[in-house]
Order: C-alpha cells, then sequence, then structure tokens
C-alpha cells in the first residue's frame, strides 16, 4: 500500500458513489446503514511513522480485510462489511487532536481508533472520552494508565504500565545476579519523549529497589541519530547490563554503535523496535541474544494463520509483540460490536465486563488494562521470544548475550 497519501483518504467496499452516499448518510439511521465506517489518524510522516507504519496501521487494515471477507460484521441482523477513513497526524499531538475531531464530527465515523505511541494517545484519550467511543489502545505504555481508565472508562490498554515493564526486566536481572550470570553494574539510557521518560524512571525506580548499581544514567532527545556518545559512555562505566528505554530509530542507532565499537555487556536491552522484523533484518545473528520490551509465542493454529495473512497483504511479517495484540484488540472490538450492536456505550460495557477467544488467546481486561501480557522478550535462533510474562509459557532466557560478530 502506498503510505504517501494526503491527509484524508477513504477506501471502501462499496465504490466511488456507493462510499460517497455512506458518507452522507447520518449514522443513527440504522434502516439505511449500507456499512460501517472505522476511522483512525495515524503517523504517516514525522518521527512516528516508521514505527506506526511497522506495527499498526497494517494490522487495521489487515482487520477490516479479513472481516470484510468473512462478510462483515453482524449488527442489527444484517452482515455489514468496513470501510476507513484515514488522516495523516504528523506525528504532531495537535494535528492528532484535530483529525480525530474531524472523524467524530464530519465523517461520523462508527469505529474510531485510536494514533502511534504513549504521548500521541495521552492527547486524544479526552476527546474518545467525550464522545464515548471505546478506545482500544495498543502502544500506550504508561504508569498513568490506572488514572487514565478510571477518568475515561471507555479507554481500554491492551499494554501494561511502565512499573510492570521495568519491574518485569529487574526480576530477570536479580535471578541473573542470584545465580552468578551478572554482577550489579547497570547503564540505563532513555530517549526523552512521553514514553523514554516514564519507562526510565521506573527502571530507576525498580533497579534501586533491587539493589543495582547504576553506573551510568543519560538520556537523549528524540530524533538524535548518532549514538556513539551515548554508547561509549556507558562502555566506559564497564556495566554487566546496558539498558535502553528507546524508540525503533534509536533502538537501530543504539545496537548499531554497540556492535561498531564492541560494546559486549552481559545483558543488552533495547526497547521498542527491538521486536521488528527489521531488527533481525538488520543484525543477523547479531540480534541473538538482545532482549526488549514486549515478545510473542505464537503457539496456535489462529496466530500463524494470522501471521500467514499479514504477510501476504503487506508482504512483510508482524513483529514480534505489538501487531499481534493489536489485531487480538481489534478482533475484541469486533465480538463485542456483533454482540450488543453500535451502540458505544453497550460496546464499552460489554468489553469491560467480558472475555474473547483471539489470535493470542482468552482476552480479557481488569480495570480497563490487559490481564496478561508478554513483557520481556529475547532475540532465540532468529525468533523474538517472550521470556517474562504475566501467563504461562515464558521461554528460558539465554546469558549472557553472544558476543558481537564483525
Amino acid at each position: 500500500m502506498n503510505t504517501s497519501i494526503s491527509r484524508r483518504k477513504v477506501v471502501g467496499t462499496l465504490g466511488a458513489a456507493g462510499a460517497a452516499a455512506a458518507l452522507a448518510t447520518p449514522t443513527w439511521v440504522r434502516a439505511q446503514r449500507t456499512s460501517i465506517k472505522v476511522g483512525w489518524a495515524i503517523s504517516m510522516t514525522g518521527p512516528f511513522a516508521g514505527g506506526a507504519a511497522t506495527i499498526q496501521w497494517p494490522n487495521y487494515l489487515l482487520w477490516i480485510k479479513d472481516v470484510n471477507d468473512a462478510g462483515g460484521l453482524m449488527v442489527d441482523g444484517r452482515r455489514l462489511k468496513l470501510e476507513h477513513v484515514v488522516y495523516d497526524d504528523r506525528s504532531q499531538s495537535e494535528e492528532a487532536l484535530r483529525a480525530v475531531q474531524r472523524l467524530i464530527n464530519q465523517d461520523r465515523v462508527d469505529i474510531l481508533l485510536p494514533p502511534w505511541g504513549t504521548g500521541l494517545n495521552l492527547a486524544v484519550a479526552p476527546i474518545f472520552g467525550r464522545s464515548g467511543y471505546p478506545m482500544i489502545a495498543g502502544t500506550m505504555v504508561t504508569d498513568r494508565l490506572p488514572d487514565v481508565v478510571s477518568r475515561w472508562p471507555n479507554v481500554f490498554a491492551l499494554k501494561n504500565t511502565s512499573k510492570a515493564h521495568s519491574e518485569a526486566f529487574v526480576t530477570l536481572l536479580s535471578q541473573a545476579r542470584a545465580a552468578g550470570q551478572i554482577n550489579d553494574r547497570v547503564a540505563v539510557a532513555n530517549v526523552t519523549d512521553q514514553f523514554g521518560v516514564e519507562l526510565g524512571n521506573a527502571a530507576r525506580r525498580a533497579l534501586r529497589e533491587a539493589n543495582f548499581n547504576v553506573v551510568h544514567d543519560a538520556s537523549y532527545p528524540m530524533g538524535a541519530t548518532d549514538l556513539t556518545p551515548v554508547i561509549r559512555a556507558a562502555q566506559s562505566a564497564n556495566p554487566d547490563v546496558f539498558m535502553a528505554l528507546s524508540y525503533p530509530p534509536d533502538t537501530m542507532a543504539l545496537t548499531d554503535a554497540a556492535r561498531l565499537h564492541s560494546f559486549n555487556p552481559k545483558v543488552f536491552y533495547t526497547a521498542v523496535g527491538t521486536a521488528f522484523p527489521g531488527f533481525r533484518q538488520r543484525f543477523g545473528g547479531n540480534a541473538n541474544g538482545v532482549m526488549g520490551i514486549g515478545g510473542w509465542r505464537p503457539d496456535n493454529d489462529a496466530f500463524r494463520a494470522y501471521i500467514q495473512r499479514h504477510v501476504a497483504m503487506h508482504q512483510r511479517e508482524p513483529d514480534r509483540w505489538t501487531s499481534s495484540v493489536i489485531y487480538s484488540g481489534l478482533q475484541a472490538l469486533g465480538q463485542a460490536i456483533e454482540r450488543v450492536g453500535l451502540n458505544n456505550a453497550d460496546i464499552v460495557t460489554h468489553l469491560r465486563s467480558n472475555a474473547y477467544d483471539t489470535i493470542v488467546g482468552r482476552l480479557e481486561f481488569e480495570n480497563n488494562i490487559r490481564k496478561d501480557g508478554w513483557l520481556v522478550g529475547q532475540w532465540q535462533d532468529g525468533d523474538y521470544l517472550g521470556v517474562a510474562t504475566r501467563q504461562p509459557g515464558a521461554h528460558r532466557l539465554i546469558l549472557p548475550k553472544p558476543a558481537w560478530r564483525a
């Protein structure tokens, strides 16, 4: 699909005339409804575009295709196919706010999907809250989640808090230290955006409480391209653990710099982007042993079939964490709609009190936050497997990470 689109794009199953008619039809006229309109604002340009293109809107499109291939969603006794409206938020909160308001007030979408990333999700959550649309947030990791879902009970988080992700990683470190596999010396770095700052602060608290020695602590600005100084400074502190709370471009840059300068701590952890197929493609065998946020375990036929459909539609694999989580959240949303119709209040009530069968297994929310999920992953023999979770099935951790190869 061509991603260099205009700020608005309508793709329907009805043809141009049918789509135009649908756009003009008020959503409350149930008898005249001919389709279900789905809309979202997403980062098609700007610094968030790479992440959004890897894990988010491809799964929005795949879910729409899968629903339509199955005949549509069953609503009011009829199967209705989906069409969609897209705006580019340019990786800017102001653009995201304007686009979401336009989707609600002008396009009158039936289903509203959230943008990429913690910062933009937090920016638009009040609009979702005021309008009542269920917000199935798949790329929001923040310790503010309990407050967000309490204030706006229509928000559902598919990820967990920064605290949960950081504590899971530090628990693994504590186990490795107790086994004599690592010492207590840790270097920490974070990108200075909402996600990186929150996750970095949570990591520092967890490390301090577990009596680790943070021998180097740094931050770097969003959009920094040369992260060699970060790596060289961490290397000079001689840590056994390097932990970067990073976004996709800096995840790649930090790993590049570590390899080029032979920085070989026993544990090398980067955050968002580590689970991307592009990480393995870029680093090949050097990816083996690298740890990061998330993970997956595609151990059922539905999950494996999802991967095949993703490859067929987008000519690339999904990432090994968020893609399947986003898709499963859309499955839950679709099932709720089929059970209660397109009334937002009824959908929210159903999502809060029911469980759904999805590609990742049983999906259920507790206080609007997904109950289970992978928290830490590691590249092992060409796949990024979950090694820490709140559910059974975590893989055994490989330590130490193999040294970088030339």
